[in-house]
């Protein structure tokens, strides 16, 4: 698009001016869209995760703050917009502690061509998309139509998958659903609705894309940053997918790339541990301690280690959801024992059954805080030396009530009657370190990407640490497409490895001592 000179240093001025303001379009609406991109739109170019956190947020002033009582089941309250060269990033405060993902009315309109002219009109801006979080499905303007759309045709990404108050959501800059660009113009304008509420109260938001100053991703590192410590991967076969001969490349080639010394495997139904530690040496080999030491919890809870297992513990949470706690000697590389707890809640709320599936979850992380602290007073099933690192990993299924993941972290239990008294999980007295790790290659903290699913991308593997005695050194999330082609090549990775092996992705960890 051509501009004058004149035009240019006006737009130039408005950016920083913008960028001076902490809240630079509090309180307003912005007026009825022009059918031409705006210059004065503001753009704040950032690297934004895909988190479920705040913390990067901060450098981004609020888009637009709404009258707060003005609403019913939601009352929008402010939004951030920012972008990256890949996806364009939304945080909006919705008032109330809704699931996004089921049973509200949550809308984003999105103008993508920046033309009131064409598209549905909503508060008097012409929207080309309109997705409807709690239905999980959408509708874009293209060619003349209005097809429904699924969240992989516009690359959509949300955090927290559990209930929140607050959102970050992010859609692919490249997408084509319906076969046509998404996002047609340099600039977009953007509201929400729903819950009696709409975000701004008239006419959209204006926003714009800009080329310049994009912040880019390091190159991912998949090796291990220290020469001492544990490496552990905490993975979710998909249904025994782990022993398909159509994923054996895959699993190979992830194995190999990874090179765990523990791996806690979930989903492993229908195969033993004797079978797992076979399958696991014909694919990647034996470790040079010479053995996997390996043992089977519950349905589908599966441990293999290079060392030693010292002691193991059935937990029990809800009926046949079991979490395995395995004392594990680490002592020649961490310096002392390694305490694992492998856990895989029940999933989903996709039925009426009784108790919910979300008081099933809370049973579960309730049964883990009451043995940690029985571990901590000494009267635990198994013996845990004081100050023994604590690793509690994977597939935890948290799709319902944020308290599940916050009484993992905080030690709140609910079930007080069944499982004792609440108790701080860490030794020192504190919360557990929730690691949180990002995709290789990604902005997204996605563990499970929804294939073939209504649902998008979502956060359901996660790792807590006892971080009073423990330290992170490396962590990341294995996504392959999100991989370089060097680096793949580097490592021997198809660039689909992860998304054929399974539809979770694994998790990677290296433990050193404090």
């Amino acid at each position: 698009m051509h501009r004058s000179r004149s035009l240019f240093l006006f737009a130039l001025v408005a950016a920083l001016l913008v960028g001076c303001n902490a809240d630079p379009a509090s309180n307003s609406s912005d007026s009825a869209p022009p059918t031409e991109p705006s210059t004065e739109a503001p753009t704040y170019p950032t690297a934004i995760q895909i988190d479920g956190e705040a913390s990067d947020w901060n450098e981004v002033p609020v888009r637009h703050t709404d009258p707060t009582g003005d609403g019913d089941a939601l009352d929008f309250e402010r939004l951030w917009v920012a972008h990256d060269s890949e996806r364009l990033y939304l945080r909006v405060e919705v008032g109330s502690a809704i699931n996004l993902q089921e049973d509200n009315d949550l809308t984003l309109h999105l103008d993508t061509d920046y033309d009131a002219n064409t598209g549905t009109d909503v508060q008097g801006m012409g929207a080309d998309l309109s997705w409807t979080f709690g239905e999980r499905s959408g509708r874009v303007y293209a060619n003349g139509g209005r097809p429904e759309i699924e969240h992989e045709a516009i690359g959509l990404a949300t955090l927290p998958t559990v209930t929140s108050s607050v959102f970050e959501i992010a859609l692919d800059r490249d997408a084509t659903p319906a076969t046509a660009p998404l996002f047609r113009a340099d600039s977009l304008r953007i509201a929400f609705t729903g819950g009696g509420d709409q975000n701004p109260n008239d006419g959209g938001l204006s926003y714009a894309f800009s080329d310049t100053d994009l912040p880019n991703w390091p190159t991912p590192e998949l090796e291990r940053t220290t020469d001492t410590g544990v490496r552990v991967l905490s993975y979710n076969a998909e249904r025994d997918g782990f022993f398909e001969d159509s994923r054996a490349t895959s699993y190979t080639q992830i194995l190999n790339a990874v090179q765990p010394d523990i791996i806690g495997f979930n989903e492993l139904y229908e195969n033993n541990a004797e079978a797992t530690r076979e399958r696991v040496e014909s694919l990647y080999g034996t470790p040079e301690s010479g053995q996997w030491y390996v043992d089977k919890k519950g349905i589908d809870l599966i441990m293999l280690s290079k060392y030693p297992i010292l002691a193991t513990h059935a937990i029990t949470g809800y009926q046949n959801y079991t979490s395995g706690a395995y004392l594990l000697d680490t002592e020649d590389d961490l310096g002392t024992p390694l305490l694992v707890i492998l856990a895989h809640l029940p999933c989903c709320n996709y039925d009426d059954a009784t108790p919910s599936r979300d008081v099933r979850r809370q049973l579960g992380v309730d049964s883990i805080i009451a043995f940690l602290r029985e571990a901590k007073e000494g009267e635990a099933a198994i013996d845990v030396p004081e100050n023994t690192p604590v690793l509690i990993t994977g597939d935890m299924n948290f799709v319902g009530d944020a308290q599940q993941p916050n009484t993992l972290k905080t030690g709140t239990i609910v079930n007080t009657g069944e499982f004792g008294e609440s108790t701080a999980p860490d030794w020192d007295g504190t919360d557990l370190l929730d690691v949180n790790p990002r995709q290789t290659g990604t902005s997204l903290h996605s563990t499970w990407m929804g294939r073939g699913s209504s649902y998008p991308p979502s956060r359901l593997d996660y790792a807590y640490v006892s971080d009073s005695v423990l330290d992170v050194a490396h962590a990341y999330t294995l996504y392959t497409p999100g991989l370089p082609d060097s680096l793949r090549q580097a490592h021997g990775l198809d660039a689909d490895a992860t998304t054929t092996a399974s539809d979770h992705l694994p998790l990677v960890l290296d433990l050193v001592q404090r």
